[in-house]
C-alpha cells in the first residue's frame, strides 16, 4: 500500500504542477489600443440556436468585420435572430452522408467566407458563447503577439454554470485538460504540441485552413475538436492555447440533465474505441477513490492535492468555489458518463439535437431537435 500511496502521490503531484504552469504561463490576451487593425470574420454554426443567438449577436457582431451563419436545418427562428442583428446567413441542406453537422456546417462556412470575406483571420465559435466588449480587442491582440508563427489559436472561455448540481457534474472535463496538458509550458517553451482545440473558440489563419482543411478531413468525427488538435500536431501545425475567461464565456448547459446528455454524447470519442473506453473509465472510478485507502500522512497529501488541483481548475476555468471540495464526486461521475457513453454507442446510439451517432460516428436524422 505505501508503495501504491506514493505512486498515486507522484501523479496526483505532476497534476499540481501541470495546473498551476497554465495558471502562470498561458497567454491571457487584452484587448490593446493599438491591435484594431486585423480583419476578422466569425463562423458560427447554428442548428436551433435562437436564444442563444438573441445573447451573443448584439454583442459578438459590432467587434467583427463579419459574422456568417450557417443555419443547420433549424426549425425555429435561428435564421430571423441572426439576419435581424446584422448577420449574413447561410441556409443549410440536408446533411451528405459521412459527416457530422457541426463538421459540415463549418467546412460550409469555410467555403463562404473564401468567397465573401476580405479577412485573413477567421474565428469560429460556438452560438452558446457570450462575449464582452473587449472580446474583438484580445483576438486582435493575441493574433498580433502569436499570429506570425502560430495560424491556429484556441482557449478556454469562462464556463457559466447551471442549475443546481450542474457545475459540479461539468468540473471534471476542465480539470482532465487543465491539469494533463502543460498549454503554459508548450506554448513558452515553442517545443512540443499540446494535440488540442476547443471546437467553442478557434482561430484560423484563413490561408492556412484550406492547406489543412480540417473539418472535411475530420468530417466523420463527433469530437472533431480533439481530432483536429492531433491534426494539427500530426502535420506539426504551431497552435496557441490562451485563456479568455476575462473577455467570454460559454453556456454550454442549462441543468444536469442537459449536461449528463451532452457529455453522453462527448465522451465516448475521448479515446474513441470500446478498450480505450473502459480503460478511461476505469482509470478515472481508480482516481477517484483509491486514496480513501490511504494511510496517514499519505491520505492528507493526497487530499491537499485533490483540493489544489480542483481550486486551480475552478480558477483557471472561472468555475463557482462552492464546488472545489467535490471533485472526487466529478471524477467519479466522469467514469460513469465514460461507461453509459460506451453502452449507449454500442446500442442505440447517443442522441444530440436530432440526430444520432452511433459507433462508428455515423449520423442520422431523427427529426427532433429539441435536446440541448
Amino acid at each position: 500500500m505505501t508503495i501504491l500511496a506514493l505512486v498515486f502521490c507522484g501523479l496526483w503531484g505532476l497534476l499540481c504542477l501541470v495546473a498551476l504552469t497554465n495558471l502562470l504561463l498561458m497567454p491571457k490576451p487584452m484587448a490593446q489600443p493599438d491591435d484594431d487593425k486585423a480583419l476578422l470574420t466569425a463562423l458560427i454554426p447554428a442548428r436551433n440556436e435562437e436564444a442563444n443567438l438573441e445573447l451573443l449577436l448584439p454583442a459578438l457582431v459590432p467587434q467583427f468585420d463579419q459574422v456568417i451563419i450557417y443555419d443547420d436545418s433549424s426549425d425555429d427562428a435561428t435564421a430571423a435572430v441572426a439576419k435581424k442583428h446584422g448577420a449574413m446567413v447561410i441556409q443549410g441542406t440536408s446533411l451528405p452522408s459521412g459527416w457530422t453537422g457541426k463538421n459540415h456546417a463549418c467546412w460550409q462556412l469555410a467555403k463562404v467566407a473564401s468567397e465573401v470575406s476580405p479577412s485573413k483571420w477567421w474565428v469560429f465559435l460556438d452560438a452558446d458563447l457570450r462575449v464582452q466588449p473587449t472580446f474583438g480587442g484580445a483576438l486582435r491582440s493575441l493574433i498580433r503577439q502569436v499570429g506570425s508563427r502560430t495560424p491556429v489559436s484556441t482557449g478556454f472561455p469562462k464556463l457559466i454554470p447551471g442549475a443546481g448540481l450542474e457545475p459540479l457534474y461539468m468540473l471534471w472535463v476542465p480539470w482532465m485538460l487543465l491539469c494533463s496538458i502543460p498549454f503554459g509550458l508548450i506554448q513558452r517553451s515553442r517545443t512540443g504540441h499540446s494535440r488540442f482545440t476547443n471546437g467553442q473558440i478557434v482561430i484560423w489563419e484563413a490561408s492556412r485552413y484550406w492547406e489543412i482543411n480540417p473539418h472535411e478531413t475530420c468530417k466523420s468525427d463527433v469530437l472533431e475538436d480533439v481530432q483536429i488538435g492531433r491534426l494539427l500536431a500530426r502535420q506539426k501545425v504551431p497552435t496557441t492555447v490562451a485563456r479568455f475567461t476575462h473577455c467570454v464565456s460559454v453556456a454550454m448547459y442549462r441543468t444536469l440533465g442537459e449536461a449528463w446528455s451532452g457529455m453522453t454524447k462527448n465522451s465516448y470519442w475521448i479515446t474513441g474505441s470500446t478498450l480505450g473506453a473502459i480503460l478511461l473509465g476505469a482509470f478515472l472510478a481508480v482516481g477517484a477513490l483509491i486514496w480513501l485507502a490511504f494511510p496517514m500522512p499519505y491520505l492528507a497529501l493526497m487530499v491537499g492535492m485533490i483540493l489544489f488541483t480542483s481550486a486551480l481548475t475552478t480558477i483557471l476555468a472561472g468555475m463557482p468555489l462552492w464546488i472545489i471540495p467535490f471533485l472526487p464526486i466529478s471524477i467519479l461521475a466522469a467514469a460513469v458518463t465514460q461507461f453509459h457513453a460506451l453502452r449507449k454507442v454500442r446500442t442505440t446510439g447517443v442522441t444530440w439535437k436530432g440526430r444520432t451517432y452511433s459507433e462508428t460516428g455515423a449520423v442520422s436524422d431523427r427529426g427532433d431537435k429539441s435536446e440541448g
